[in-house]
């Protein structure tokens, strides 16, 4: 998605546009039929129904920790503070109760009592309508990583963590922030991070396998990060050029091209299906009957994969211990990325040190045009509100349109995916100028929607750190 976006629609003329959450905003969004409101009215409906529901949800949240208080105190022993039995005891109170399974009434309550007793400020902001309950999600798992670390003040870590992400948490949606916290926990403890990763790399890198219905079954392939982007992408590839030298009259989808891909990278082809036929090659092989038969062709060549890992030069002198961030997957710790900067080609970007703007790229040559590769470097993502498309699969899309006004230029251009960009029109969406802008910055215009609202995106800069310590 967009890093982020603000509504910066007109406020509504309805009362309840404006009210807390809380028994009056109910009374008040019970009282009104939304089919009867104007447009942008129906959409702030839409928002105050949100607030209500996390209002209501910390209602729950509060009577959740109670309830485990109850069962605590209830089944409490002499001199033992807590017992594990007690947390099943909980359960079976709780699943017993909303008719819910003893593992789902666990995690509710944890999560009630991350937001009532470990982090009050994060379930405050979701009563509040601050927060969604997504977002908040987000921030407290990410900053339980830290809990029981303190800086060299002897702050909780955690604590320190949650403070930070209120200047920001709100203006994401749920996928990014996960991103952007997991570079600030990152950022919090370096060390910590490291460890983590390389445990999870000795007890989570598995393949596994199980079935699903309509005779289809799922392989899961879980490991390293950059192993696991780097086959993705040679697979898509892959995939992309199979479906390139086919026959005109095959038509599998793309998704299944994906999957002969993988078979083929093992000289494998799906059933009753046709070998790949080579370039220049008019044999194919003959339909296979058996599961995952052996392929008679050799499998097509490697197609060229890159794997691009951003990180500031004040890490790789040891300066600071800002993450790396790693194209596509998120942020990566310091000492990956230095040791992957050892044994790679480089490309040079120079950031203006008050805008942070990128200025230069360097000479380095990847497929596409200079301005090309300056948008993608510039922008990860496709820039309208709610599109997660990765900058490398979208259109270098004029904003303000080209027909508006719109400059050929990295002043004029951002990285749009397809379907924003070529139905823009037909959809309804535009965009409007909003006041000046960075002369040496990207597009900031406002997104109007279909129905009116208003909405501004909140993007990073190249490198955004809500934290940078230096190393001693």
């Amino acid at each position: 998605m967009s890093a982020g976006w603000r509504d910066r629609s007109e406020a509504s003329e309805c009362s309840w546009d404006s009210l807390p959450p809380g028994p009056g905003l109910a009374a008040k969004l019970a009282e009104i039929d939304p089919g009867t409101l104007d447009d942008s009215d129906r959409v702030a409906y839409l928002a105050a129904t949100d607030r209500l529901l996390g209002w209501s949800h910390m209602l729950q949240a509060k009577a959740l920790v109670a309830v485990s208080d109850a069962v605590c105190a209830a089944t409490a022993t002499p001199n033992v503070e807590f017992s594990s039995h007690q947390q099943g005891w909980v359960a079976d109170e709780v699943a017993a109760a909303l008719h819910i399974a003893a593992r789902t009434a666990t995690g509710r309550v944890n999560a009630a009592s991350a937001l009532v007793r470990d982090w009050p400020r994060l379930g405050e902001a979701v009563a509040s309508g601050e927060l969604t309950l997504g977002q908040a999600r987000e921030v407290y798992e990410a900053a339980s990583i830290l809990s029981g670390c303190a800086d060299e003040t002897g702050a909780d870590l955690s604590d320190r963590a949650v403070e930070m992400s209120m200047f920001f948490a709100r203006d994401l949606p749920p996928a990014r922030l996960r991103e952007r916290m997991n570079r600030l926990v990152s950022s919090l403890d370096p060390e910590a991070a490291t460890r983590r990763r390389r445990r999870a790399e000795r007890d989570r890198t598995d393949v596994s396998m199980w079935a699903e219905a309509d005779g289809i079954a799922c392989l899961s392939a879980r490991g390293p990060s950059l192993d696991t982007v780097a086959v993705r992408d040679l697979i898509d590839a892959r995939a992309r050029a199979m479906r390139q030298a086919a026959d005109e009259g095959d038509d599998r989808t793309l998704g299944q091209w994906r999957h002969a891909a993988l078979l083929s990278a093992f000289g494998l082809a799906p059933v009753g299906r046709v070998g790949v036929r080579r370039a220049g090659d008019e044999s194919t092989a003959t339909a296979l009957s058996e599961p995952a038969s052996v392929v008679d062709d050799p499998p097509l060549t490697h197609p060229d994969v890159q794997i691009r890992v951003t990180v500031p030069l004040t890490t790789l002198f040891g300066l600071t211990d800002t993450p790396g961030e790693l194209e596509g997957f998120g942020p990566l710790d310091p000492e990956l990325v230095r040791a992957l900067a050892a044994d790679a080609q480089w490309q040079r970007w120079v950031t203006d040190p008050v805008g942070d703007y990128l200025i230069d790229e360097g000479r380095q040559r990847f497929p596409g045009a200079r301005l090309a590769r300056f948008l993608r470097a510039r922008e990860s993502r496709c820039k309208h509100p709610s599109c997660g498309v990765r900058s490398r699969n979208c259109d270098a899309d004029h904003l303000p349109a080209f027909g508006a006004g719109g400059q050929t230029s990295a002043q004029g251009l951002s990285p749009t995916c397809p379907r924003h960009n070529r139905g823009r029109v037909a959809s309804g969406w535009r965009v409007e100028e909003d006041g000046p802008k960075d002369p040496h910055g990207p597009p900031d215009p406002i997104w109007v929607s279909t129905l009116g609202r208003r909405y501004e995106n909140s993007m990073p800069a190249v490198f955004t750190d809500d934290y940078i310590p230096l190393r001693r």
